[in-house]
């Protein structure tokens, strides 16, 4: 009797806990947000969670159609909904150096951006800078973005943006976000497939729409060179090519959405387009190239045991550093085939020489040599291979 009455009285306080969990938090959806989350701030007392994890959960009742969705939403169980308007007007205390929504004085709707760090400087992004914001929107017409840093603000605009499509949005609202990674690129191959600066522009808008931060550009490959370079004229081709004017101008665009360009060199394999010009850095010494107009893995290498080549590529770099501002060159690396080294009598010396005891471990040789260079201008190789194949030993400062 003493049992059956306990059980029973366990069962009606879990079914009165339960009643009141419901009462007083409503429609609460709540999860285990990322430990780097910052959970500093006041949630009301009637409030729906909303992450990445839970967005089936919540989407019954409120429904985000945000990219990339952002690391925590609040929204209270007693919001009004509203429509931003398509006129709105921007209030800042300094005026704002980069791309914002077009402010209208007589509109009625209130954008205030605040920031804590003087954005007149407009430094080049980092890998790794505050890209931080929190976001409120009122019912009253109003919205707050607050963020730290120049780049923090263009991902709230971002989202702002995004939530400008919606039909309705759920007010008072508050979004608290970060990025989960540090780097999202997006890359384009541009050596085998050029495209006019224009239609990258239009790319790098739709990146900033969705937050990605690096854009990856493919510049040459056994099929072209597509970047000028002053120093060394006869390396890029003389039809499709970017001036360096023209990549002046797009990391400039760039920078203003908070994207950095990251440029790849390809070495010291799909090459070809290198050798038109300057037929000496290649292993066979032939006396004309051509570019390659079909796809696969071609034969034609570096030779990287010449002191010349290193010479070559160390006035190269010298010039492309000056170009490009970002920290990470990437130098491909891949499907590097060794069929030029192993046939030539110079090379298999050199291995013999320098105790190398296969093709991959003279590719290392390379990649730390291009290393030592690139650490010279301060700047670092951002990956040597895709695939995480062998060849990368030596490398140090890979990400």
């Amino acid at each position: 009797m003493l049992k059956a009455v306990s059980i029973v009285t366990c069962l009606a306080t879990i079914s009165i806990y339960f009643l009141l969990i419901n009462i007083i938090y409503p429609y609460v959806c709540w999860s285990k947000h990322r430990p780097s989350d910052d959970d500093s701030y006041m949630s009301p007392p009637t409030a729906t969670f909303i992450n990445k994890r839970l967005t089936r959960v919540c989407s019954n009742r409120y429904r985000f159609n945000l990219m990339p969705m952002p690391s925590k939403i609040i929204a209270s169980n007693r919001a009004t909904t509203i429509r931003i308007p398509s006129m709105i007007r921007i209030e800042a205390k300094h005026s704002l150096p980069f791309p914002i929504p077009k402010s209208f004085n007589n509109a009625s709707f209130i954008l205030s951006i605040e920031y804590e760090y003087d954005m007149n400087n407009n430094p080049y992004p980092t890998l790794g800078i505050d890209e931080s914001y929190q976001l409120n929107i009122t019912s009253n017409n109003r919205a707050l973005l607050r963020a730290k840093t120049y780049v923090g603000i263009l991902r709230g605009l971002s989202t702002f943006e995004q939530l400008r499509s919606h039909e309705k949005v759920p007010t008072p609202l508050a979004i608290f976000d970060k990025p989960r990674f540090i780097w999202r690129g997006l890359m384009l191959d541009v050596a085998r497939h050029f495209i006019p600066i224009s239609i990258i522009q239009k790319t790098i808008n739709f990146m900033h729409l969705v937050k990605m931060n690096v854009l990856h550009l493919h510049l040459s490959d056994d099929q072209g060179f597509r970047l000028e370079s002053k120093r060394f004229p006869r390396l890029h081709d003389s039809h499709a090519f970017y001036s360096q004017s023209d990549m002046q101008n797009l990391i400039e665009y760039a920078r203003q959405r908070a994207i950095r360009i990251v440029p790849e060199f390809d070495m010291p394999a799909h090459t070809s387009a290198w050798f038109i010009g300057y037929p000496h850095l290649a292993t066979t010494q032939k006396s004309s190239y051509h570019l390659e107009k079909t796809w696969g893995v071609k034969n034609a290498t570096m030779d990287v045991t010449r002191p010349s080549t290193y010479d070559f590529l160390d006035k190269f770099f010298s010039e492309m550093t000056q170009l490009f501002p970002d920290r990470y060159f990437h130098i491909g690396g891949d499907e590097c085939e060794p069929y030029e080294w192993m046939e030539s009598e110079q090379i298999q010396k050199f291995l013999k020489k320098e105790r190398l005891y296969s093709h991959q471990d003279l590719q290392a040789y390379f990649n730390r040599r291009i290393e030592k260079i690139l650490t010279k201008y301060n700047r670092s190789i951002s990956k040597c291979l895709p695939f995480g194949r062998p060849l990368c030993r030596g490398i140090n400062n890979l990400l």
